[in-house]
């Protein structure tokens, strides 16, 4: 999708049922904020700005790390997850940094120039259009050396808690177009040197993607099916079903995704293989 298009869907019925859900993708993503946190070196970083902040709970998390006398902005399209992340500000502990959230793009939206000494995101680069004109009008945003620290997924193959579900779905559901390789979406920089040939060429430097693998747990003492449920409003999985609404083949669909996901049920929870990129580097 367009910038455009990308704003129209988070702002829609998307965004609302996401902001609905933001309790449940604040629990599953919490150990992949704690991973990035940790394998970033932050250390001095005191105005950073946090891009595709969505809910706000990795915002909160970046405020921990960087201390009380740090700030935060967090920047979004989603109006809908924007006021989830505001009504979370309240949460703020003694000790953490402040914190704003603004509606923008952070693609084209014109920041103060020098203003921040760290770019954040936790899967919130993956989905513009023109990536490396997206990178550097936020480098424009950056002090000289700021630091730059974000995730995204690697490939869809590498990713059980999305291709397991898909590939059930797709004994039931026609096959969706694929996408072009580089078009924006959840794997848009699964290949690591297309993620490094933009940053580079948007004035980033010391460029470095850093495999990470963990389990992911959906559905924390449920049942099978509700777990089912609870996956089923992730990811590429979640737009597929939205796309076939009162398709007479669903309750096929969610049977076939309880047999393909039995076998890594256990513990109230279905436990899947996440693998994703750790990505650093600094302004050049």
């Amino acid at each position: 999708m367009s910038n455009a298009e990308q704003i129209e869907y988070w702002n829609g019925e998307a965004g609302k049922r996401w902001a609905e859900h933001d309790h449940v993708m604040e629990r599953l993503l919490r150990p992949i904020t704690e991973a990035l946190l940790a394998h970033a070196d932050l250390t001095g970083c005191t105005h950073a700005l946090d891009v595709g902040c969505g809910g706000g709970s990795q915002t909160l998390l970046l405020g921990e790390k960087l201390g009380g006398s740090a700030r935060i902005l967090g920047v979004d399209i989603s109006e809908p997850m924007l006021q989830v992340a505001r009504g979370k500000v309240a949460q703020r502990q003694p000790g953490q940094a402040s914190v704003d959230f603004l509606r923008a793009d952070a693609a084209s939206h014109d920041f103060e120039p020098g203003a921040f000494d760290l770019l954040f995101s936790r899967f919130g680069v993956m989905f513009f259009d023109d990536p490396m004109g997206a990178f550097t009008n936020m480098r424009d945003a950056l002090a000289p050396g700021a630091r730059l620290a974000f995730c995204c997924w690697q490939g869809m193959e590498k990713n059980d808690w999305t291709l397991l579900p898909f590939k059930a779905a797709l004994q039931h559901l026609p096959r969706p177009e694929a996408p072009a390789p580089d078009a924006p979406g959840p794997f848009a920089f699964a290949d690591p040197g297309r993620v490094q040939g933009i940053l580079e060429a948007a004035g980033f430097a010391d460029v470095a993607l850093t495999p990470h693998t963990l389990t992911l747990r959906f559905g924390e003492g449920l049942e099978l099916f509700e777990s089912v449920r609870e996956l089923a409003t992730i990811g590429p999985i979640s737009r597929l079903l939205a796309e076939h609404q009162g398709h007479p083949a669903l309750p096929d669909v969610f049977a076939a995704m309880e047999r393909e996901l039995e076998p890594y049920h256990r513990d109230g929870a279905i436990h899947l293989k996440g693998a994703i990129w750790l990505v650093t580097g600094r302004v050049a």
